[in-house]
Formats: structure tokens, C-alpha cells, sequence
């Protein structure tokens, strides 16, 4: 066989595969509680390119944020969010602790935060600070050595807006009142 051929084939292979195996599952702006489950227990542990042991959920936010994320399950799980659009879980391009380029797509997931497997069911993050708009992923997976399969869990979102501290309240009413202070002084 042709050793081009060999490689080429290799690499068609491997590029079917990451397709079959990528599970964005769906968009959770605004947040809420959304529910799926994952094909095997360790996909966090050994990010295994067969079956569904990651699932891909993307987020979309116009003003810096924060986020929670919560998983419920009878199964430890693993959280990580990038900035971004991820949308590939095999074994050699994910990095639940790192940022990492999609050989698929080519995007550039850039690590936010994330938890590893915390020794009990389900797993979360809390108040993690997205400083700019844009695109997130959040990467939820069974990060357990179980046995039955699959393992359903359930995802809450909370994206609350960074609040306007009290100092540009004060700033801008300060702006407001040299307005009209100025406006007043320019008609009389």
C-alpha cells in the first residue's frame, strides 16, 4: 500500500471518528436546569474517543458574567469551561485542565476554570468570572470507574450579569448634576 494512502486513510479515519464522537448537546444561555446522560463513566478519567463520555454544552454571553454550574448525578462528574466553541472529545485534543485546539474545527478552547473529580456524585462551580462576551463551552463528564451505563445527570446554569458597582452609580449622577449645573449656568 502506498504509505501516503496509509496516512491519509489514518487521518480520514481519525477525522471520522472525532465527528462521531463530538456531542454538543445544546445551548444554555440564560441558564436553567437541562438534562442528558453520558455513554460511559469515565470519559473525565481517560477522555476515551468511543461512545459519549463528554458532552459539550455552549453558552453565549454579551456583557462580563458569572457563571455556576451544578451537575446532579449518581455518578462523580468533572466540569471545565472554556472561552470559545469546543466541539471535539477525543482522547488527544480534549484537556478537561488546560487549554487545547481542536483538531477538527481548528477553535481554540482557552481554560476558564474546572473541577476534577471531586470523590462524591455530581460535582460544580461556583461564580466563575467570564470577563468578556462571547462564546463558551461547558464540559460535563462521567469521571467515575462505574459498571451500568448510560448515566443520566442533570445540568443546572446560572449566568448572572457583573452588576455596576455603586461607585459608577455615584459617577454618573455626579456626570448628570455637572450637566444640568452647567446647562443653568450657560443660561444665565
Amino acid at each position: 500500500m502506498n504509505p501516503f494512502l496509509g496516512v491519509a486513510s489514518l487521518v480520514a479515519l481519525l477525522a471520522g471518528a472525532s465527528v462521531s464522537s463530538a456531542s454538543i448537546i445544546g445551548d444554555v444561555t440564560g441558564g436553567g436546569v437541562f438534562s442528558d446522560d453520558v455513554s460511559t463513566a469515565d470519559g473525565w478519567v481517560l477522555n476515551s474517543s468511543a461512545g459519549n463520555g463528554v458532552d459539550f454544552w455552549t453558552l453565549t454571553i454579551d456583557t462580563p458574567s458569572y457563571l455556576s454550574v451544578t451537575v446532579d448525578a449518581e455518578i462523580d462528574f468533572g466540569i471545565s469551561v472554556y472561552r470559545g466553541a469546543v466541539s471535539d472529545s477525543i482522547g488527544f485534543a480534549f484537556d478537561n485542565a488546560a487549554s487545547f485546539e481542536d483538531p477538527v474545527t481548528f477553535e481554540f478552547g482557552t481554560f476558564i476554570a474546572g473541577t476534577p473529580n471531586l470523590g462524591f456524585a455530581g460535582s460544580s462551580l461556583e461564580d466563575i468570572f467570564l470577563s468578556t462576551s462571547g462564546i463558551y463551552t461547558i464540559a460535563v463528564g462521567g469521571s467515575d470507574f462505574g459498571f451500568a451505563a448510560p448515566y443520566p445527570y442533570d445540568l443546572a446554569v446560572n449566568v448572572s450579569a457583573v452588576p455596576l458597582p455603586s461607585t459608577a452609580w455615584l459617577f454618573f449622577s455626579g456626570l448628570a448634576g455637572f450637566r444640568g449645573w452647567a446647562k443653568r449656568r450657560t443660561t444665565a
